[in-house]
């Protein structure tokens, strides 16, 4: 077996340990992935087709479950968040303009803005009325909170689009609000349905945190280092749509901002059409500069943070593989 293949297989292999609780939660995520009218009918079976990975839903799964089994709120609570999740992503493709999204057409390339911005509310909506139907009500004020956090990151990444002066702390924040704020409520959630480790959902919601910005940080090295035809969508494709993260923002501190190539870069970021050519000098700088490697070392150290918040409270197989999860996060080639 290759690298590439048991790098992939790992996240596999932690969802067969729950597979039974993944197979319900698939059934359940699905009847909730429809609607009452024909065109949101037809969106919802475009989006099923599109399988995620279900990485949140696994964690929120792996935290719940306990000797005893499961409870089974915390299906319902895992297709809540993966309508969450696929709700953002539709709103992030209407927002930028994409025209793929695991590789078929986007909603709003399919059907349009105005379809996807719809559809998008639909789905947070249909999460939050699925989760106060059966009585969730944490994880409704969870949920609630999160996806206001993922809001305000929005605007705060829209107000420095293209801006290379961005900060380390500014970038953290984002990530922390955008992607890690989900995964830490997966994470919250699932702890709070499990009576083993009930009072520790704080400390569950620490290492969700925590693998939420490796998550993302490794995400954001793959528009360097990815295969586009892996990943689903164009590389550089953060570059080109203004979104100014880790390994560059790590880069141009090293070479200086006032440098000869940051002053290039600052230019080219600026004018549209500069932009689109200037991919693979931004690639070759931030190569040069180590832009990457200073990227991978803070993802291996949220990653020991991670697995460190749940020391003391985790045990056993739960405790496994949950690290497991860090580490399939961390090594993660596609």
């Amino acid at each position: 077996m290759s690298l590439q293949d048991f790098e992939r297989v790992k996240l596999v292999t932690l969802q067969r340990r729950i597979a039974s609780a993944m197979r319900r939660f698939e059934e359940e995520f699905a009847a909730a992935t429809t609607g009452d009218t024909p065109l949101t009918r037809e969106i919802c079976a475009h989006i099923l087709q599109g399988k995620s990975k279900r990485f949140r839903p696994t964690l929120l799964l792996l935290s719940a479950k306990s000797r005893n089994g499961l409870d089974p709120r915390a299906i319902t609570a895992a297709a809540c968040v993966e309508l969450v999740h696929t709700a953002t992503l539709v709103h992030d493709d209407f927002i930028d303009a994409a025209l793929t999204r695991r590789g078929q057409a986007s909603i709003n390339e399919a059907w349009g803005g105005s379809a996807a911005l719809i559809m998008g509310d639909y789905l947070y909506s249909k999460a939050l009325e699925i989760l106060c139907r059966n009585g969730l009500d944490d994880a409704v004020r969870l949920l609630s909170s999160t996806t206001l956090l993922m809001s305000e990151a929005e605007m705060l990444q829209l107000e420095l689009k293209y801006d290379l002066g961005i900060s380390e702390e500014q970038y953290l924040r984002i990530i922390h609000q955008k992607t890690a704020s989900l995964i830490e409520a997966s994470c919250r959630i699932g702890a709070s349905l499990n009576p083993r480790v009930q009072d520790h959902a704080e400390a569950f919601g620490s290492f969700g945190r925590k693998l939420g910005l490796v998550f993302q940080i490794t995400d954001d090295i793959f528009d360097y280092l990815g295969d586009a035809r892996r990943l689903g969508k164009p590389t550089g494709q953060d570059w080109e749509e203004g979104r100014i993260t880790l390994p560059l923002i790590a880069a141009l501190k090293t070479a200086g901002f006032s440098s000869r190539e940051a002053q290039a870069l600052r230019a080219a970021a600026r004018n549209g059409q500069e932009r689109s050519r200037s991919w693979p000098e931004v690639k070759t700088f931030v190569t040069d500069h180590g832009g990457v490697e200073y990227a991978f070392t803070k993802a291996r150290q949220y990653g020991e943070e991670a697995k460190a918040a749940l020391a003391p409270v985790a045990s056993g197989t739960q405790k496994d593989l949950l690290a497991v999860a860090v580490e399939y996060v961390i090594n993660r080639l596609n």
